[in-house]
């Protein structure tokens, strides 16, 4: 089953806060690429890929499970529904960011209620990957406009990168949301 987190708009005049937690929920999910790879967090390395399972293990509920948090923008916006993706493994919390080379990894802290600055290394704007694909998404930085989450075909171990799109939109920058 897809997930798709429907945007809350909001203008807030007075309000200091770019960011503000959209609700107390996180929503559950996996992610998978074109190649019907899942995204794996591995924290030891800070490092997220994309691996392959067999049929035994995507049944035994070994999947790792990432977690969406919705975000509101205190002011009216078209780039997508702002979010955070985390992962918890050991009663640790790590949250999907980018770094100052624009490298992704896997950061260990507390997500943050309230994010002061109109851009963030941990908000990415979900879109509809396109119209006639609509239970597939993309992920934009909100540091480093029209760079996407995405993958290498040249990486063996499909690291997850941040990138541009070169010819509009490619199918590396392409997720399906199970949350099932």
């Amino acid at each position: 089953m897809s997930t798709y987190l429907k945007p809350i708009m909001c203008s807030y005049q007075d309000e200091v806060d770019a960011f503000k937690w959209g609700s107390s929920e996180s929503v559950p999910c996996s992610f998978k690429n074109i190649l019907n790879q899942t995204l794996i967090p591995y924290p030891e390395r800070s490092l997220v890929a994309f691996q392959s399972f067999r049929d035994t293990e995507e049944t035994d509920g070994s999947q790792p499970i990432f977690f969406l948090k919705k975000y509101r923008e205190l002011a009216l916006h078209t780039k997508g529904l702002a979010v955070a993706i985390t992962f918890k493994e050991n009663n640790i919390n790590y949250i999907l960011s980018v770094n100052s080379d624009f490298s992704i990894t896997l950061e260990q802290r507390e997500l943050p209620q309230h994010i002061p600055e109109t851009e963030s290394e941990i908000i990415f704007y979900q879109k509809v990957f396109r119209p006639e694909h609509p239970n597939s998404f993309r992920f934009e930085s909100s540091v480093k406009r029209n760079y996407y989450l995405g993958f290498s075909w040249d990486d063996n171990e499909r690291k997850l990168v941040l990138k541009s799109p070169e010819d509009g939109l490619d199918e590396t920058i392409k997720f399906i949301l199970d949350n099932d």
